[in-house]
């Protein structure tokens, strides 16, 4: 570690923020690692505590440390960002990041449809859906348990291999998702949901609901996904054409 330079027209404050996002980028610090103390710190870079507060309020403003409570500031797990608008599957968007996704395959079932099931893929009353539940990782982390719904057209999914990306096995044969509606809101963390995602039960995490049209606005499938919020970041994205209205 380097001193900072008391006579640059950069900030003391900054001059610290900008060293402790380049040990983050170098690897020097890693997501969950603990930082110095406040007076830690002071000592090493021969400044005031005070600036060292500033730099640490920055730096968990900007969500790159996160502080907890009487145990310390450590570097924050670094979220998957997703644009809330777009509809695309959590391999790419993973990719996209620069992140490595994986799954595991928790159950692949036919099941009755539900009362939801034949609302939202237009299906008979008393037909069956295949169910196919998951747990997806982003670099080796668990991030969200997703269950996915298909009408039995899609039955060829049972044979397949299910612990990739479920649109490349759609488009391999001839069935193309383009859009459909979202839905988000708050769910707790059920038992089951708490051990997968390595969470504390009843916690709060964001659920998703998705219905997933081709490109003749018919539905393809369902899905939910129940997210740990601390490792996923939606966001929402205004266009000009979408206007902007000033209140």
């Amino acid at each position: 570690m380097g001193k900072l330079k008391k006579d640059s027209s950069v900030a003391l404050y900054q001059q610290l923020v900008n060293e402790i996002k380049e040990q983050i980028q170098s690897g020097e610090l890693k997501a969950g690692d603990r930082l110095m103390t406040e007076m830690e710190l002071s000592r090493e870079y021969d400044i005031s505590r005070i600036t060292v507060r500033k730099a640490i309020e920055i730096l968990v403003e900007d969500e790159i440390l996160v502080k907890k409570q009487g145990i310390g500031t450590f570097v924050a797990e670094k979220k998957l960002t997703r644009d809330a608008g777009i509809f695309m599957g959590f391999t790419r968007s993973c990719i996209l990041d620069g992140k490595t996704p994986s799954t595991r395959l928790l159950s692949a079932e036919l099941v009755r449809a539900s009362a939801s099931d034949i609302r939202e893929l237009n299906m008979a009353e008393g037909e069956k859906v295949i169910r196919l539940r998951r747990l997806r990782f982003c670099d080796g982390t668990p991030v969200l348990v997703e269950e996915n719904h298909f009408s039995q057209k899609y039955a060829y999914l049972l044979g397949e291999e299910l612990e990739g990306s479920l649109y490349e096995i759609l488009e391999k044969h001839g069935t193309y998702t383009v859009g459909g509606k979202r839905r988000v809101s708050i769910c707790y963390a059920t038992q089951e949901e708490s051990e997968l995602l390595n969470v504390t039960e009843k916690d709060a995490l964001l659920l998703m609901k998705d219905t997933c049209t081709n490109s003749e606005n018919e539905p393809v499938h369902t899905c939910k996904s129940v997210i740990n919020p601390r490792l996923y970041e939606l966001v929402i994205a205004s266009s000009p054409e979408c206007g902007w209205e000033k209140v």
